[in-house]
């Protein structure tokens, strides 16, 4: 068993033009072997790249604000706090800040990966993020 605290961990941010913040639960650096778990912040008008993950499914659970997930065939679904989705292995997809707030979702991958492309971003000195800021 591992505890971590929200407050303490390292705020990580995408370069232009897809700016965006990302913060790492859980993966192989706490000890897991299956999945990672993380925390995406959009702010207004944020988005991410169309990406899809090779061999790993993705379950999103949107905690904050509103936005859209795009799909590569253009069709679009309106999300917001209290949505689920789940992205199989290799659907391309892009996720877009609609709202006039922050857009917040905890991330899922099954198996881990993606984390360690994040990980690489820039850290955000000085920025540490509570649970009150997450989930509003």
């Amino acid at each position: 068993m591992k505890k971590l605290s929200i407050g303490a961990l390292p705020v990580y941010r995408a370069a232009a033009p897809n700016v965006r913040d990302n913060l790492i639960l859980v993966d192989a650096q706490e000890g897991a072997q299956n999945l990672s778990v993380g925390i995406g912040v959009y702010n207004k008008e944020q988005a991410s790249e169309f990406h899809t993950h090779a061999g790993e499914e993705e379950v999103m659970i949107y905690l904050k604000g509103q936005g859209i997930m795009r799909m590569e065939d253009g069709s679009e679904v309106e999300l917001q706090r209290g949505d689920i989705t789940y992205v199989p292995a290799g659907e391309a997809h892009k996720l877009l800040n609609t709202g006039e707030g922050e857009f917040v979702f905890l991330f899922i991958y099954s198996p881990m990966g993606p984390e360690k492309n994040i990980r690489k971003w820039e850290t955000v000195e000085g920025l540490s993020l509570t649970l009150d800021d997450l989930v509003g």
